[in-house]
């Protein structure tokens, strides 16, 4: 065999045991995501790049690339915590990627009212609201705007939350009973995000086997007025105060 073709056979398998190696990191460990909208800030911003850690819920098809479907359900099947920021495949359109709040859990009963969210647990008569109390306003810079920011706690932990409004269209819902094997979500901004709360949106009930991950940190993060065709001017717009910052 000649020096050339050792040589190609040589990356050829390199290339080969990369590429095993990353789908195994990414299928079974962790898995990078970009943020590209606001619906969580102001916990997660446009720009944010995310680690999701794949181990924390079990595995289901769509843990691994492209969906594969040679199993249906879930194994090594691990119950996610009400609080837990939770990124998912839209149920209606699975090629889609959603990072949401998980804030209803199969079985219980949720409600929103005056931006205040209400859950009722299985074996329970009575609703238990989330509590929240308001704190500095967050200044949006990419609208140029301060939002009121509230901190929300949900008995299990304490997050922040953005409201502009208590009489937006989602902030007063119907009571959703939660089906079992699947759970109700919703984000952090409440009052510019697509979740579970909207019936006549693509959301809804999100199957167990739909989620991917949960998010644990973000390892970079720029904003939103780099444009890639002034990649040299990238240093001014990384959020360095973000970097491996963990999230709640």
């Amino acid at each position: 065999m000649s020096k050339f073709k050792k040589s190609l056979f040589s990356n050829l398998k390199a290339l080969f045991w990369a590429l095993i190696i990353a789908g195994f990191i990414r299928s079974f460990i962790v898995e990078p995501f970009k943020i590209p909208s606001g619906s969580m800030k102001p916990n997660l911003l446009v720009g944010d790049f995310l680690f999701v850690s794949k181990w924390d819920y079990g595995y289901s098809r769509y843990s691994f690339p492209f969906g594969l479907p040679f199993f249906e359900g879930k194994f090594f099947e691990k119950l996610p915590q009400r609080g837990d920021i939770i990124v998912f495949k839209l149920p209606t359109k699975e090629s889609i990627n959603y990072v949401k709040r998980l804030v209803a859990l199969p079985g219980e009963t949720i409600k929103v009212s005056d931006g205040k969210i209400y859950v009722k647990n299985k074996n329970s008569n009575e609703f238990t609201v989330f509590a929240q109390n308001e704190i500095e306003p967050f200044y949006d810079d990419q609208d140029d705007v301060n939002i009121i920011r509230l901190k929300e706690n949900n008995s299990n932990v304490e997050y922040q939350i953005l409201n502009l409004s208590n009489s937006a269209m989602l902030d007063n819902t119907n009571e959703f009973l939660v089906p079992e094997g699947h759970y109700f979500f919703m984000g952090d901004n409440r009052d510019n995000s697509s979740d579970s709360r909207d019936t006549r949106n693509t959301v809804g009930f999100v199957p167990k086997e739909n989620i991917i991950g949960k998010v644990r940190f973000i390892f970079l993060s720029i904003d939103t007025d780099f444009k890639l065709l002034k990649i040299y001017t990238i240093f001014n717009h990384l959020r360095y105060e973000r970097f491996f910052k963990k999230i709640l």
